[in-house]
């Protein structure tokens, strides 16, 4: 017969578990940052040396820097319907990786963040799971 798994242990568990995935998050935004930094648009947005018309032209309405990630995010493709529609992660991927649209830096941007999206998930149901043990505490605790 299967022993069950004392309850402060369920609890450390869990609390190591959530703690590890927000720390995979913290170092997942810093490796997509660094990715970035090395995109040749970024570069030039942060050239202090260009006009401001370049620099203008660098820029989204939101001062967002639009380097070929942004454009892969931002780029719509026909649907079958005829409307158009954001890019797929396929169609994202094939943008990042064509030789006249992509850059190296921002597809392994995209990649991490591939991964993160998957990494948040899974921190999304350990979240869930402390819940779980918090809800059970409180059966326990109050009369």
């Amino acid at each position: 017969m299967k022993q069950a798994i004392p309850f402060e242990t369920r609890v450390i568990t869990a609390l190591a578990n959530h703690e590890r995935l927000l720390q995979q998050v913290g170092q997942m935004k810093k490796q997509i940052g660094a990715h970035l930094a090395e995109c040749p648009v970024m570069k030039k947005a942060n050239d202090w040396n260009i006009s401001a018309q370049d620099s203008k032209d660098l820029y989204d309405e939101k001062m967002l820097v639009k380097t070929h990630l942004w454009e892969a995010f931002n780029e719509t493709v026909e649907s079958d319907y005829g409307n158009q529609v954001a890019m797929n992660s396929d169609d994202q991927e094939i943008y990042l990786t064509e030789e006249d649209t992509g850059c190296e830096h921002c597809y392994a941007a995209w990649r991490v963040i591939q991964e993160r999206r998957d990494v948040r998930q899974e921190l999304g149901r350990a979240r869930r799971a402390l819940r779980m043990l918090g809800k059970s505490a409180l059966k326990v605790t109050l009369p």
